[in-house]
């Protein structure tokens, strides 16, 4: 069994001893990051931060607002079966024992972002100048706290860092 199952407190309930030990073997074994106590993989998450990319230079270059106005979402699976990964079929079997508690609440906030992120574009679509530089940036604020909380749902175990987190950290060292 691997090292990674070791911190069985981040475990979602509704995961077997068996399974949890499968997606800790497959976690370590692949290339791609794939957390060991849900099966998910936060390579995913590359299509809407690329999309974050893309607000953030949108207005810069045609090329770019034509990528926005061209994007569309990919779900888990279909991400995944045609990304090109060498190691694909571990991250969709990692994907296929994640707890169904679990993947029910990630492929929900995964929809519902990308059903945010297609209304906001298309809403887009019609603005210009600082109104439309207004309302990517409020676009962008919403995506990111949407990815935040995707990224929470892959990574259980791990909390994001606040400004108290950090100052008490650099005190502890001092």
């Amino acid at each position: 069994m691997s090292e990674h199952y070791r911190n069985a407190s981040a475990l979602p309930p509704d995961m077997t001893d068996a399974v949890a030990a499968r997606i800790a073997d497959i976690a370590a074994e692949a290339i791609t990051g794939i957390d060991p106590h849900t099966g998910l993989a936060s390579d995913f998450l590359n299509q809407f931060n690329e999309v974050l990319m893309l607000l953030d230079v949108a207005g810069t270059d045609p090329e770019f607002n034509r990528d926005l106005r061209n994007w569309l979402p990919c779900d888990y699976i279909e991400h995944f079966e045609t990304g090109g990964l060498r190691d694909s079929a571990l991250v969709l079997e990692a994907y296929a024992l994640c707890p169904l508690s679990v993947r029910r609440r990630f492929d929900r906030l995964s929809r519902d972002l990308s059903a945010l992120i297609l209304q906001g574009l298309a809403d887009l679509r019609d603005l210009s100048g600082e109104t439309a530089q207004q309302a990517s940036a409020m676009l962008a604020e919403k995506i990111r706290r949407r990815v935040e909380s995707l990224s929470a749902i892959i990574h259980p175990g791990e909390r994001p860092l606040d400004n108290r987190a950090i100052s008490a950290l650099f005190s502890y060292v001092r």
